[in-house]
């Protein structure tokens, strides 16, 4: 486990059971591993059904894993007693991806900015009105907004509203799930370019979580690609943009860049749209869809090899040939 991170996940495994004594349950996440350290922000790409919320929910506290550990600010959090995870996490901070269905209709926004300062006695009823108001400041809000009501807010605003809400406790780490997936293409923009000025002005450093790989692009410096609970591609955000290993990651930029196709012979976006029902149980979870299918592919399960110095992939026809 690497000095100084903030948050680590080493070998962690999440499995949802089912119900019934036979049923073997759904593996959300497959031995997942990141580390991130501060100043390095990580995405992490994938279908809906990879796993990304669920490993978000892991960080956040609100899901356990089944197996594996994790570190956050650097204390072992795997067995820890719920209120040693709220001490943990007093500096990371969770924007989540339903930001409206986030704040109680029926309370004025304060209540639900103020949310995570509830958990901490230290704060006083005046210190948590002045620290809804800072941070509502600080995402371009008035602080005598905070008497008004979630529906007075337009889709922006709330968003912002629950960036504020995750500032509130001054973290050093920001996880954000979907975090502009609900929101018109003008106002993505917007809130993007306030998600980096913030990281630039408060020394943040994120977790992104998103189906769009171009808001992966736009704030981290490394991605991961989660696909079936596994992470089977990680590498410098750029030097992945710009050459993709895996060809589930192929397909899955080409959907957003049918251009992409020519890049790889038989790759292409109609791949992408095949994968999810294709997964096979046993071998490469991407086997029977992947045109570079080798025999082995179906019976045996590749590991993730690492090639040069920062990049990794989980596949049998470019672990090797891709150094």
């Amino acid at each position: 486990m690497p000095d100084g991170v903030l948050l680590a996940f080493d070998e962690v495994s999440v499995v949802f059971r089912g119900r019934g004594a036979r049923s073997a349950g759904t593996t959300a996440l497959n031995r997942v591993s990141l580390a991130i350290a501060p100043g390095v922000s990580v995405g992490v790409i994938g279908d809906s059904g990879a796993g990304k919320s669920t490993m978000c929910r892991v960080a956040a506290g609100l899901v356990r894993p089944s197996a594996g550990r994790i570190v956050v600010d650097g204390a072992d959090l795997t067995t820890a007693a719920p209120r040693e995870w709220q001490q943990a996490r007093r500096h990371v901070g969770l924007v989540f991806q339903d930001a409206l269905g986030s704040f109680n209709p029926m309370r004025p926004v304060e209540d639900g900015v103020a949310m995570p300062l509830l958990s901490y006695a230290d704060f006083t009823a005046s210190e948590r009105r002045r620290a809804v108001g800072l941070a509502m400041e600080q995402v371009g809000l008035q602080a005598s907004q905070m008497t008004r009501y979630p529906h007075e807010f337009s889709g922006g605003q709330i968003q912002r509203l629950a960036i504020a809400r995750a500032l509130t406790t001054k973290p050093r780490l920001l996880m954000l799930d979907e975090p502009v997936s609900a929101l018109d293409v003008s106002i993505r923009a917007q809130i993007l370019n306030l998600l980096i000025d913030l990281g630039r002005s408060l020394s943040l450093t994120f977790l992104v979580i998103s189906s769009d790989p171009a808001v992966v692009r736009h704030l981290a410096a490394t991605t991961l690609v989660l696909f079936a609970g596994q992470v089977i591609e990680a590498a410098p955000t750029e030097a992945l943009f710009e050459r993709p290993l895996h060809p589930y990651t192929i397909s899955l930029l080409a959907l957003r860049d049918p251009e992409m196709a020519w890049r790889e012979e038989g790759l292409s976006a109609s791949h992408a749209q095949a994968r999810v029902t294709q997964i096979v149980s046993e071998g490469c979870r991407f086997a029977g869809t992947c045109p570079l299918e080798r025999p082995r592919c179906r019976g045996e399960a590749p590991d993730l090899a690492v090639i040069g110095a920062e990049r990794a992939v989980r596949c049998y026809s470019r672990g090797a040939s891709a150094a």
